[in-house]
């Protein structure tokens, strides 16, 4: 069976939220497309992103082990049943959602370290890692899906397996900045560059959990004279 697949691209006025797919199917064919080894009814493909939005947002609000699919179905303006089109289960649709949350945290990274001057104090650039910027108001999504994912990573075999990739190459972000640093003479080679990334990713993970769970934020002008001090104690 062959299924063409139209993709009508919005005006630029418009969100990609608006984005059309048409897709002309045999009349002979029942209707059902397969797609990546599993039979799909057509109309089904518009709708993954849809739920993986909705299934971010639910795992956002109430947590990975409180989140429902008749909330997320709600969310996403969907039936329960439709979920079902593109994941086994909760848990398989909960792994998808953490992961993707991942990699759009990874993406939002690089785009923020190509705009920071790979000259300036190491500090800053390990500052562009950071889930939550200085304006936002309250947690962020993004914020509370990366707490989520360590979570279920260390909860759930098959959410590691899944996730762990993922979550090594924001370490390695961290660690690549501090070698960077060593090879620039700003940071003293005698120093492990593995176990510094890893205190500079703990910081922020560690803060978000405290903040999440109700502990006052430090200001972000306090955290200036703090690693100040600390970038002159492991200069060479």
């Amino acid at each position: 069976m062959r299924v063409n697949v139209a993709r009508e691209v919005p005006p630029a006025h418009q969100s990609a939220e608006n984005t059309v797919y048409t897709f002309h199917v045999p009349e002979s064919s029942n209707r059902i497309v397969v797609v990546g080894g599993r039979s799909r009814r057509p109309w089904a493909l518009a709708s993954k992103e849809r739920i993986l939005k909705a299934a971010t947002a639910e795992i956002a609000a109430v947590g990975f082990e409180r989140a429902k699919i008749t909330s997320i179905a709600k969310r996403a303006d969907m039936a329960p049943g439709s979920v079902y089109t593109w994941f086994e289960n909760k848990e398989d649709l909960f792994r998808a959602a953490l992961e993707d949350a991942l990699k759009q945290q990874i993406l939002s990274n690089q785009v923020a370290l190509a705009d920071v001057d790979t000259k300036q104090d190491w500090i800053f650039q390990l500052a562009a890692l950071v889930p939550r910027n200085h304006d936002d108001k309250g947690p962020t999504d993004t914020q509370m899906l990366l707490i989520e994912s360590y979570y279920a990573a260390w909860r759930d075999k098959k959410a590691r397996k899944k996730l762990l990739p993922d979550i090594t190459t924001h370490l390695e972000m961290h660690v690549n900045i501090i070698k960077n640093a060593q090879d620039n003479g700003l940071i003293s080679k005698e120093l492990d560059a593995e176990a510094l990334g890893l205190i500079f990713l703990a910081i922020p993970t560690g803060l978000s959990v405290l903040n999440l769970a109700g502990a006052p934020r430090v200001k972000d002008a306090a955290w200036v004279p703090l690693f100040t001090r600390f970038s002159r104690a492991i200069k060479p």
